[in-house]
C-alpha cells in the first residue's frame, strides 16, 4: 500500500479516537454574568453574553418591563446603571421607563461631556456607538425622574493630572470600587459603606490609583490597613438613619504617594457656616469622582451647592453624580489649597416624591478622628 495512504489512514484513526472538545456552555443562565440583575443578552441588554444565556436577568426586559421591584412606584428609578441598581433590569418600569433610551450606554468616549456628539451616524464618528451618551442624548433629566442629576447633568471630564483632581482616585476592592481622596502622605478618605458587600460581609480594599485616566494614573499604591468607625456595621445592619453620620473610613497605603498627587486638608464646618448655608450665602463647592458611566475617567461638577446641614453631622447637596462616586469629596478652594467639607454617601429622597438630593457625611463627623489617624501614620 502507498506510504502516503497509510499515513492518511492513521491520521484519520487518531482524529476519530480523539475526544470532542467542549464548546462554550450554552443554555438558560449559562452567561458568566447570570443572576447579577443586569440583562446581558444582545438586542435587549448589554450584548456581553449570547442570546438565551442570561434568562433570569432578561425575563422582565423581554416581557416589556414590570413593577416587581420592591421599590417600584416610589418616584425613584432603581434599575441598574440608569438608576440606583437596587432592583433588576425591567423590574421598576413605572419609575424608570423615561430613562430606557439610555440603557446599555455610557460616557466612555474620550471626549465625553464636551457638548459635541461624537458617535457614528448622529455625530462626528470619532467615538464608538453608545459611548457619548450625555452629548448625544442630552443632559436634561426626563420628566418624572427626580434622582438623575437633579434636572441637568453638569458633569465634565476632569484634568486628573493636576490638583485638585490628582488627589482623587479609584479605591479598588475585591468586588467593585469607590472613589477616595488623599488627605495625607499615605492616607485616603472614603466612605465606609464601600467596604460592605451585598451580603453585609466585609470587603477589603486592594489598591488605590490616584488621578486615573484609562490605563494610566498619577500614582498608585497598595493597601496596608484601614479604619472604619465603631458602630458603623451594627448601625447599618439595624436600618434607619443612625449610621449615616458614620459613613466614613480611612485607608492606609503602603507608599507615600501623597507627595506626588498632592493632598487635601479638611474644613471643619462651624456654626457660622451653618447660618450662611441656610441663608444661601455659603461658597459654592466642587466634587470629583469615578462614575460608573465614564469608566476609568474622572468626572467633576464645579459650582454645586450645599443645600442644608442636618443635625446628625450629615448634609444634603446637589452635585451631579451617580454610582461609583461614593467616597468622593465635596470640597472648596481655601488658603491656596483645597479642603474637604464632606464625603459622598448616598442618594437621599423623601417618600412624598418631592425631595431629591444627595447625602454626604460632613467634616463635623470625622475631622478629629482623621487628624489623629494621619498624625499617627506619618502626616
Amino acid at each position: 500500500m502507498n506510504l502516503r495512504l497509510l499515513i492518511a489512514i492513521a491520521l484519520l484513526g487518531l482524529a476519530a479516537a480523539a475526544p470532542a472538545v467542549a464548546g462554550p456552555k450554552v443554555g438558560a443562565n449559562s452567561c458568566r454574568w447570570a443572576f447579577d440583575d443586569r440583562c446581558d443578552e444582545p438586542g435587549i441588554g448589554s450584548g456581553d453574553c449570547a442570546a438565551g444565556t442570561d434568562t433570569a436577568d432578561c425575563r422582565a426586559v423581554r416581557a416589556g418591563g414590570d413593577d416587581s421591584c420592591r421599590w417600584a412606584n416610589d418616584h425613584s428609578c432603581d434599575e441598574p446603571n440608569i438608576g440606583s441598581g437596587l432592583c433588576g433590569d425591567g423590574t421598576d418600569a413605572s419609575d424608570c421607563r423615561p430613562l430606557y433610551s439610555r440603557r446599555n450606554r455610557d460616557n466612555s468616549c474620550a471626549t465625553a461631556f464636551d457638548d459635541i456628539c461624537d458617535e457614528p451616524g448622529t455625530g462626528t464618528g470619532r467615538c464608538s456607538p453608545r459611548s457619548d451618551t450625555a452629548d448625544c442624548l442630552g443632559r436634561d433629566t426626563p420628566a418624572g425622574i427626580r434622582d438623575h442629576f437633579f434636572g441637568h447633568d453638569h458633569r465634565r471630564l476632569a484634568r486628573a493630572d493636576r490638583m485638585p483632581w490628582s488627589a482623587i482616585g479609584v479605591l479598588s476592592f475585591g468586588e467593585g470600587s469607590c472613589s477616595g481622596t488623599m488627605v495625607g502622605r499615605r492616607v485616603v478618605l472614603t466612605a465606609a459603606h464601600c467596604f460592605m458587600r451585598d451580603d453585609d460581609t466585609l470587603d477589603r480594599p486592594r489598591s488605590f490609583r490616584a488621578g486615573r485616566v484609562g490605563t494610566r494614573e498619577v500614582a498608585e499604591a497598595g493597601v496596608a490597613g484601614f479604619y472604619i468607625p465603631p458602630g458603623f456595621r451594627e448601625g447599618r445592619s439595624g436600618g434607619g438613619e443612625s449610621w449615616y453620620r458614620l459613613d466614613w473610613a480611612f485607608v492606609l497605603l503602603d507608599a507615600d504617594i501623597g507627595d506626588v498627587t498632592g493632598t487635601m486638608a479638611v474644613h471643619r464646618l462651624k456654626p457660622e457656616d451653618q447660618a450662611d448655608i441656610a441663608a444661601g450665602r455659603w461658597v459654592r463647592v466642587m466634587q470629583g469622582g469615578y462614575s460608573w458611566d465614564a469608566p476609568n475617567r474622572m468626572t467633576e461638577h464645579v459650582g454645586c451647592r450645599i443645600v442644608s446641614l442636618r443635625p446628625d453631622d450629615t448634609l444634603l447637596h446637589d452635585c451631579d453624580m451617580t454610582k461609583g462616586d461614593s467616597g468622593s469629596p465635596i470640597f472648596i478652594k481655601q488658603g491656596g489649597g483645597y479642603a474637604i467639607v464632606a464625603v459622598v454617601s448616598r442618594f437621599y429622597g423623601g417618600d412624598d416624591g418631592q425631595r431629591s438630593d444627595y447625602l454626604a457625611v460632613d467634616s463635623r463627623a470625622f475631622e478629629k478622628a482623621l487628624a489623629k489617624y494621619v498624625g499617627s501614620h506619618g502626616g
